[in-house]
């Protein structure tokens, strides 16, 4: 009996292994596919007849939102990382076990909170969005940028969970959740930055596509699509404060792809193109402008005064560690 049971048990194992393989195989072809795709159209302009392949195409959606043309160059960074995670989660003797992928949650009932299970619906809802824009179907466009920023905010929720949950489990352990800094750094540039910055820029696609799907309703005042650009950059300011100061996570990586995009929107607004001039007054245009470079400013002070907060508040932390573990910290003396 208990020779069958061991039995069981491996059989069980072995299939269990097969699963985390298979789950593996189609994160791996779905980054490797997504990648492809994207950057070979939105960068390569593999579509000649496309949206991105054509100029007089990509003018007739343009908006007062609508960034320069080198904000798509954030596709390159964006599948880099994406390609270190999958790197990482993959082929990593260590990090592809982290709760943060979360291959054992694949695994059983709860696979809704598994990373590596919802990594294959951000590359489908990118390719939604992308191919949409290319043909021209903004509202499919929109769509798909909503459906995109779903997925990847559960991926960032899933990850804020399970890095509670890993703080709880060494602070049992040990009394302290101190890790070192390296493995810190790596875990954060291979799984968890590569969704925070496909999502500060999927976040600016979502307000990009409205205001281009509003765009369509020629019957509204030209007051109405000033009034929704200008909103819009202010929401995306405000969201861009609220991840990085207001929540227990600093998500970085959606500042700077926030930051990135605004600053696109403020540069390509300084020489617009001429559906802009034809249907904007000089004034309007202007406004606009103006309100993008405060945004940008504002926000990437925001994000630079974050990270150097942190920085300091790690390094100090650590060193203090470090000289309190040698004996040169006293807490029986007190600086007046």
């Amino acid at each position: 009996d208990e020779h069958d049971n061991d039995d069981d048990d491996d059989a069980l194992s072995a299939e269990d292994a097969s699963k985390i393989q298979n789950l593996k195989f189609v994160n791996a072809t779905s980054y490797l596919l997504t990648g492809m795709m994207v950057t070979g159209v939105v960068l390569f302009k593999a579509r000649e007849e496309g949206v991105f392949g054509d100029e007089f195409l990509w003018m007739k959606y343009q908006t007062l939102l609508t960034p320069s043309s080198y904000v798509n160059l954030l596709w390159i960074p964006v599948f880099v990382l994406q390609g270190l995670f999958v790197y990482a989660s993959t082929l990593h003797e260590t990090l592809q076990r982290s709760p943060l992928v979360g291959y054992d949650r694949a695994l059983r009932r709860s696979s809704r909170t598994s990373v590596a299970v919802h990594y294959p619906a951000v590359c489908a809802a990118t390719l939604l969005t992308v191919y949409s824009h290319d043909y021209g179907h903004v509202f499919l466009a929109l769509s798909g940028s909503v459906l995109c920023g779903i997925a990847l905010t559960s991926i960032l929720q899933i990850q804020g969970r399970a890095m509670n949950e890993m703080e709880a489990a060494a602070n049992d352990e040990s009394g302290t959740a101190v890790r070192n800094v390296g493995d810190r750094t790596a875990e954060y540039a291979a799984l968890r930055l590569p969704f925070e910055l496909h999502g500060g820029y999927v976040l600016a696609l979502v307000a990009v596509y409205f205001n281009t799907f509003l765009a369509g309703f020629d019957s509204l005042p030209t007051s109405v699509f000033l009034a929704a650009a200008n909103a819009s950059l202010g929401l995306l300011l405000c969201a861009g404060f609220y991840v990085l100061w207001v929540t227990d996570r600093k998500f970085y990586g959606v500042g700077v792809g926030l930051v990135w995009y605004l600053l696109g929107v403020a540069i390509e607004l300084h020489a617009p193109t001429q559906p802009i001039y034809n249907e904007f007054s000089d004034g309007a245009i202007l406004t606009t402008q103006i309100v993008a470079g405060m945004a940008t400013l504002i926000l990437a002070t925001l994000l630079g005064v974050r990270v150097m907060k942190t920085m300091i508040k790690h390094n100090l932390f650590n060193c203090g560690d470090a000289l309190d573990k040698e004996g040169e910290i006293s807490t029986d003396y007190v600086h007046a």
